[in-house]
């Protein structure tokens, strides 16, 4: 998700009140996607300290559940003095955290790693990649990334909710089976606060898409499109 489709997607919460929530939910997930698929640029970071993306916040941190992690974003994107620093500033927390540079600290973003004994490509790969197929989507080959990374699963939750799919179901028990582990590891390791506030929000919007679907969450720890993905080397 690129920067410009976050003002696109903010445009669309208005509408029927149906509509509208399943387009708030939906914006979340891709949101979220692209919070962890790559460092903001100098413009989001722009956007989110006082652009187009600031007052759909607001708007989300009305939410009760989603206040507290939205809160803690906008403290760290609040944290260094302008724009310049601020990018910078959670571009090296990026790197840390997901990239391997922090290395015991860093966090896998990929589902096989935490559910497959620390391994990549493993069988969340190639389900989630049979799961992306069922619905005519793939991901870029110039990302280089697995379809299990955390970014792609975001993004197909986003598609599967805007249009209402049972399948959501499906993306659902994937991601309770290894997000709350990930998001534990974020909520620790991340000296910045902005991956920590926004894994704060994934937990409470994945409570919130559980009770919906009345779905089991566990208390531990369509046209051919392509998901776009960051490309990166793995982290350990």
């Amino acid at each position: 998700m690129s920067d410009p489709a976050l003002a696109h997607h903010a445009a669309d919460l208005g509408g029927p009140a149906a509509e509208a929530e399943r387009a708030r939910r939906a914006w979340i997930f891709a949101w979220l996607g692209q919070v962890f698929a790559v460092p903001p640029s100098r413009e989001l970071v722009a956007a989110y300290r006082r652009g187009e993306v600031a007052p759909v916040l607001e708007r989300l941190a009305e939410d009760p559940e989603l206040a507290p992690g939205i809160a803690a974003m906008a403290r760290a994107v609040d944290a260094a003095p302008d724009d310049d620093a601020t990018t910078a500033r959670l571009g090296i927390a990026f790197g840390r955290l997901f990239l391997g540079i922090g290395g015991p600290d860093t966090v896998s973003p990929y589902e096989s790693v935490h559910r497959c004994g620390g391994r990549l490509f493993q069988a969340p790969a190639s389900e989630m990649a049979a799961l992306l197929a069922a619905h005519d989507l793939s991901v870029a080959a110039a990302t280089r990334e697995p379809p299990d990374h955390l970014a792609v699963e975001l993004d197909l939750m986003a598609r599967l909710i805007a249009t209402d799919h049972p399948d959501r179901s499906v993306l659902l028990a994937r991601l309770a089976a290894w997000v709350p582990t990930f998001c534990e590891l974020c909520a620790a390791r991340d000296a910045s606060g902005f991956w920590a506030g926004a894994a704060a929000v994934l937990l409470a919007a994945l409570d919130q898409e559980n009770r919906d679907a009345d779905f089991a969450f566990p208390q531990s720890p369509i046209n051919q499109r392509r998901i776009p993905c960051r490309s990166s080397p793995r982290p350990n």
